[in-house]
């Protein structure tokens, strides 16, 4: 069928074109033009290669956590001998999904694979479920970002309700039984709920970056057994008695040590696997990896399948990823919002990582040009403890320093070090050997330094990773 549609046939041939182009000309990654380009000629595209015959297609979405999610699921799906591809990339708007989509297939439109795993921005995701009619979609989270773009959380929540009614009628929506927003969306019978079931996590209540949520029932308010991380725990309405959904998969036991690797245990319909070793920290990954079990089960992955997925794991990029630079190591950590900074700084504080840390606050479209979540972010605790020294970098870098100066941070600690390879100079410069100083970076500031390091060949470019 594919190859009486010269149309579609010709919007591959473009969008591949350009995505040479791109390259070739030093352009960049050519993860989103080519979208742009496919799309012009072919508006259906996306629509077209999802139909592709044999094809499954899951989407990832919610505020944090798509791409290690993806990552993880795109491991056991190898583990389970499955073709797969996705949008390594991390670009997850409309047309960067349409250019991922047609990097993967043929000159015909074909797309041999048995599954395409995309991670989708979680304003596009109802775009993403209409064009694409996936088998599986995972809801992770719902969290306060970009709020020039996003606006209030609750209206995100609402978003990723209307990816989840855009589902096939046989679709398995994957939800947070933890963030009461996620539980809350109405998943239909093949609904499958993940979640944590470890009390030894519990940090003591919500972080004052918390956006409380209410019941979704009644509007009381919610009251919290146990929190995890961010809005995310067991939670419990006193008013109506709706409580958090019982998930299906679970993370009974979590143990960390250091930021590169922690053991858990996970049960689930049928079995369980663990302890499983997994070369990341904190239960907001915990959290990530039993939503990628949840999916791979939906999938037909077996418990085994997924723990060999899981010990073969790579941190993806920008993720808790270790690069060399002037001979010591710097760990790149994705942090763009309040949730994702917290869980950071909890992670990187407790687990003792070394005399330096690197922040880096960019204000870009791909940011969010609103900065003020720096005030919500708990970073007095870094007055009493801590690192020695805080690199400040990036173009808002000055503003950050404002910020650390009131939670309590001595000026003579804080290094101003706006530029992407001055900033890592003096990280390696302070770093303990064989100890990687973790920077904590916005998503743009995270680019440049990227850019940087593989300027000196130290790490490949980001699209090329997979």
């Amino acid at each position: 069928m594919t190859q009486a549609d010269p149309r579609l046939r010709l919007a591959v041939l473009g969008g591949k074109a350009t995505a040479w182009a791109s390259r070739g000309l030093g352009m960049g990654g050519g993860t989103t033009l080519p979208g742009d380009v496919a799309r012009a000629i072919d508006p259906r595209i996306l629509r077209k290669l999802g139909a592709s015959p044999r094809l499954g297609i899951v989407l990832v979405t919610g505020t944090n956590g798509k791409t290690t999610t993806s990552a993880l699921l795109r491991q056991i799906a190898a583990a389970a001998g499955w073709r797969t591809g996705g949008n390594q990339s991390g670009s997850n708007l409309i047309y960067g999904l349409t250019a991922a989509a047609v990097a993967q297939a043929d000159l015909l439109g074909r797309m041999e694979l048995d599954w395409l795993v995309l991670e989708v921005d979680e304003l596009s995701a109802a775009l993403a479920a209409e064009e694409l009619r996936p088998g599986i979609l995972v809801v992770l989270n719902a969290f306060r970002d970009q709020l020039d773009r996003s606006f209030e959380v609750d209206q995100v929540a609402a978003r990723l309700g209307e990816a989840v009614a855009a589902l096939p009628e046989r679709a398995v929506a994957v939800l947070n039984s933890d963030d009461p927003r996620i539980a809350a969306l109405e998943g239909g019978p093949n609904a499958s709920h993940f979640g944590i079931e470890d009390r030894d996590l519990d940090r003591g209540g919500l972080p004052e970056s918390a956006d409380r949520p209410v019941c979704p029932r009644c509007g009381g308010s919610l009251r919290f057994d146990a929190v995890y991380y961010g809005q995310c725990g067991d939670f419990r309405c006193p008013t109506c008695g709706w409580s958090r959904p019982s998930p299906a998969v679970r993370v009974t036991r979590l143990l960390t040590a250091g930021l590169d690797h922690m053991e858990l245990t996970l049960a689930g319909p049928g079995g369980g696997a663990g302890p499983v070793p997994v070369p990341l920290a904190g239960a907001h990954n915990a959290a990530n990896v039993a939503a990628a079990a949840a999916a791979a089960l939906a999938m037909g992955a077996s418990w085994e399948q997924i723990r060999h997925g899981l010990e073969e794991f790579r941190p993806a990029f920008g993720r808790s990823q270790v690069v060399p630079w002037r001979q010591r190591q710097v760990r790149l950590l994705l942090a763009k919002n309040p949730a994702g900074m917290e869980a950071s700084l909890e992670t990187v504080l407790g687990a003792g990582s070394g005399p330096v840390l690197g922040l880096a606050l960019n204000d870009g479209i791909a940011d969010g040009t609103d900065i003020s979540w720096i005030w919500d972010v708990e970073f007095e605790r870094l007055a009493s403890g801590g690192p020695r020294w805080v690199v400040l970098s990036g173009r808002r870098a000055a503003e950050l320093g404002l910020r650390l100066r009131y939670a309590g941070l001595d000026g003579s600690r804080l290094l101003l070090r706006p530029g992407a390879e001055e900033a890592l100079d003096e990280l390696a410069a302070r770093a303990a050997p064989g100890l990687p100083a973790p920077a904590l970076l916005t998503y743009t500031a995270m680019l440049a330094w990227h850019r940087a390091v593989v300027g000196t060949g130290g790490a490949q470019p980001f699209w090329t990773q997979g």
